[in-house]
């Protein structure tokens, strides 16, 4: 069994040592990749690292949440950002815990007040998600099979010391578990950096989520210094990025 770390630098959990072997890959995607997330609403800062992405051929997938609350500025920066190859993807209507909605109040007005009214707003922009991310990260078996009529695939979070859960096949993946880089994540970068390498090392993709960007205000932000140390350990590897719906079923 080969070990992600170097003896000495890090001690992880014996789950995550014992779950790293080489993971099969399906589908016609065979080259190892990160899938680079971004979730809500926070288009101005975004765009403004379109050129850092267009240099190193970097294509993220932004969830929307709050779609309603969005200028005509920032709508026409996500259509740029749509025309530079990212993929603008689907993150509720209006960003609440959706496991604790569905209790209140059923899947039905769920569904409609959460997810039709949402992408019937985009649909009337010429958006037309097909991948979805829990508010939150918080979903059940339930919501996952409802949501798969709909979408794709759907993104919750990975809250273990299992970082594998996070490593997906290149192709054909419903569910996947991103891992948070945001500063609330507290994740060492050296940490990242070696699971950029063990999904080079096993041909499968690192699917990542932040919020924020370079922001000093909120911990739910990724600093460029974070994203261009991650882009420049993909590119020295020769790993792509891919969109969501790209590794999707």
């Amino acid at each position: 069994m080969k070990k992600l770390f170097s003896t000495g630098i890090f001690v992880l959990s014996v789950l995550f040592f014992c779950s790293c072997t080489r993971m099969e890959v399906k589908g016609k995607l065979t080259r190892a990749g990160i899938a680079l997330t971004f979730d809500d609403n926070s288009v101005d800062e975004w765009f403004t690292c379109m050129p850092l992405f267009d240099s190193f051929g970097v294509k993220a997938t932004y969830y929307i949440s709050n779609y309603q609350q969005l200028n005509k500025q920032q709508v026409q920066k996500l259509k740029i950002l749509l025309r530079h190859g990212h993929e603008i993807a689907f993150h509720s209507t209006n960003h609440y815990n959706m496991v604790k909605y569905v209790n209140n109040v059923g899947m039905e007005k769920l569904m409609r007040n959460e997810i039709e009214i949402g992408l019937d707003r985009m649909h009337a922009d010429n958006f037309h998600p097909v991948t979805f991310a829990y508010p939150y990260g918080q979903h059940n078996a339930s919501l996952d099979n409802k949501l798969l009529e709909y979408f794709k695939s759907v993104r919750a979070l990975n809250g273990t010391n299992n970082y594998t859960r996070s490593m997906a096949t290149v192709s054909d993946n419903g569910i996947l578990y991103g891992l948070g880089i945001d500063e609330s994540s507290k994740r060492d970068m050296k940490v990242i950096l070696q699971l950029v390498h063990n999904a080079f090392e096993n041909n499968v993709c690192l699917v990542l989520v932040a919020h924020h960007i370079d922001r000093s205000d909120t911990k739910f932000s990724t600093s460029l210094t974070t994203l261009r140390r991650i882009i420049k350990e993909a590119d020295d590897l020769g790993i792509n990025f891919y969109t969501v719906k790209e590794i999707s079923r």
